[in-house]
């Protein structure tokens, strides 16, 4: 029979499983670890304001699980475990979300003073080509790089794989608590993690592993909605054939006024290379995707099988090499 088990935190079931009941001593330690240690917040008071998983929807794809914190200060913190790479889409809808939980706090009367500041933290399975760091910061600020007075709003992308840069030149035993739970983000709870269980973190997140595992009902229904996410993807992966139309509407949008048959090219084309580029950063999250640039149409097609047939990335630059 099929494991079905989950053993990888960036599922976002036993993401918020693991972090969302603040009566546990040991969600409240990952919680301070996280605010304390990204945002340099003081966790004082930490109360969790959606700490409830409801089985019943969770197969939903569509559907946020994330954290949202309160602490003594009135700060609100919201919490998101991302398994995905970067998009257009997902980085509106971040954008969006934290609005959202700023105009949520609004009331009729209220002068807007009384409106605290929001920060959220993302942790995504990507790495943003134009920002090679651990911790991608946003706030509002000037021309002059100045913060906005009273700025309202921060936001912060983890962005997990770049833990795996730090640790060839670093190491795990170097690590600090935080460094560690990244890392077991990023790569599970490997055996190289398991030598280093005296720390207090490693044992908190392999109990909870653990303990989400033993619960039957709530581990089938976060399986369940790997699967449905899964499902997901792969329709997308086969929309990608799909190019005749909608290369015609590029052509159109575009003013692009040479033919239908050229139109559909250039529209297949830049569809076919967005498609690859994300697909090669999930799958080589440190390799750099601009030897994706400028191919044919053809070679997009060849590298995106490849890449779906997990062929390695010394092939796929040959192919390149030779196009």
């Amino acid at each position: 029979m099929k494991d079905n088990k989950i053993y990888d935190f960036k599922s976002d079931v036993l993401f918020k499983y693991s972090l969302a009941n603040d009566q546990d001593h040991d969600s409240l330690y990952l919680l301070k670890l996280f605010i304390e240690g990204i945002l340099k917040i003081d966790c004082h008071d930490i109360k969790v304001l959606n700490p409830d998983l409801s089985r019943n929807h969770l197969e939903d794809k569509d559907m946020i699980l994330d954290i949202r914190v309160t602490v003594a200060s009135g700060k609100q913190i919201d919490i998101e475990m991302q398994n995905s790479i970067f998009t257009t889409t997902q980085r509106h809808r971040f954008q969006l979300y934290g609005a959202k939980l700023l105009s949520q706090q609004e009331k009729k009367g209220d002068r807007y003073q009384n409106i605290n500041p929001v920060y959220q933290i993302i942790f995504i399975n990507d790495v943003d080509s134009d920002n090679l760091t651990l911790y991608d910061t946003y706030q509002s600020r000037n021309k002059k790089g100045k913060l906005e007075k009273n700025n309202l709003t921060t936001r912060v992308y983890v962005q997990l794989p770049y833990i795996n840069v730090i640790k060839q030149y670093q190491g795990l035993d170097k690590f600090n608590e935080l460094e560690l739970a990244l890392y077991i983000f990023a790569n599970g709870i490997t055996d190289d993690i398991m030598g280093l269980e005296k720390m207090k973190v490693i044992g908190i997140m392999k109990d909870k592993m653990e303990r989400f595992n033993q619960d039957e009902e709530l581990r089938l229904a976060a399986y369940n909605r790997e699967l449905n996410i899964q499902a997901k993807n792969s329709e997308m992966k086969a929309n990608y054939l799909r190019g005749k139309e909608e290369g015609i509407e590029i052509g159109k949008e575009e003013g692009i006024e040479i033919g239908k048959d050229e139109g559909i090219k250039i529209g297949k084309k830049e569809e076919k290379r967005n498609l690859t580029n994300q697909l090669f950063k999930s799958r080589y999250p440190n390799e750099d995707s601009s030897i994706l640039n400028d191919l044919e149409t053809e070679v997009y097609d060849l590298i995106f099988k490849m890449l779906l047939e997990e062929q390695s990335l010394e092939k796929i630059k040959n192919v390149i090499k030779k196009s």
